[in-house]
Parts: structure tokens; C-alpha cells; sequence
């Protein structure tokens, strides 16, 4: 059975939920990967990461080599459907954020995806 958008929509017209591509599911994986604190699950505590760690912390070397340990080791353990996880930075220190941006490639399908993840830094 195909996997369901979240929220749920409905196909214009049909009167039925719309069902997700590969691609839409694998995205959906990832952003709930990467956007989950690890703990925040009772039932799942080592789910997602511990990006919330990183929040004001200083843009240097260190802390994106950890980030992005964090980030693959994540994805890794919890979306086995990808491969050739990339993890880059877009430095934005006038307003203080760092913008973490993910890439890979779907195991079955080739298809790359991509995903951003947006941290307050100090």
C-alpha cells in the first residue's frame, strides 16, 4: 500500500487521499528525520538528532564537522532507502543562522533529494 501525504490530502476531484512517489515519501522521511529532537518520542527515544544542541553555537569548523556526523549517522540508522549522503553549509552569520543542507540519492529509483535545515547560531 502506497504511503499517504501528511497532512492528508485529498486528490482534487476523486474523493480519496493522495498517495505519496517514492520520492515524495523519502523527502517526507528525511525532513521528519532531521526536524525530530532526539528524546522527543516516548516510544522512540534515539529517533531523529540532536541538532538542538548545536543551536548557538559558533559557525566554525568543529561544530559543522559534528553537525554533519550528526545529520548522516541520523539518516543512516533511520531511512535506509537512501545512499551518498551529502552534507553542506550555507553560513549566514548577519542573521545568525546556519543552514545545514542535506542531498541523496534513493537506493532503488537513483532519484536525488535534497533537504535544508535551518539552526540559530551564535
Amino acid at each position: 500500500m502506497p504511503a499517504m501525504s501528511f497532512p492528508c490530502r485529498l486528490e482534487s476531484g476523486l474523493g480519496r487521499f493522495r498517495s505519496l512517489t517514492e520520492a515524495e515519501e523519502i523527502a517526507q522521511s528525511v525532513h521528519l528525520i532531521l526536524s525530530t529532537r532526539r528524546g522527543e518520542r516516548p516510544f522512540r527515544p534515539r529517533f531523529g538528532t540532536r541538532l538542538d544542541q548545536y543551536a548557538f553555537e559558533g559557525m566554525n569548523t568543529t561544530t559543522c564537522s559534528l553537525i554533519r556526523q550528526e545529520v548522516v549517522s541520523a539518516l543512516q540508522m533511520w531511512e535506509p532507502r537512501i545512499r551518498n549522503i551529502q552534507v553542506d553549509f550555507d553560513r549566514r552569520p548577519e542573521e545568525g543562522r546556519l543552514v545545514v543542507l542535506v542531498s541523496y540519492e534513493a537506493r532503488r529509483s537513483g532519484i536525488s533529494g535534497s533537504e535544508a535545515v535551518s539552526l540559530r547560531t551564535g
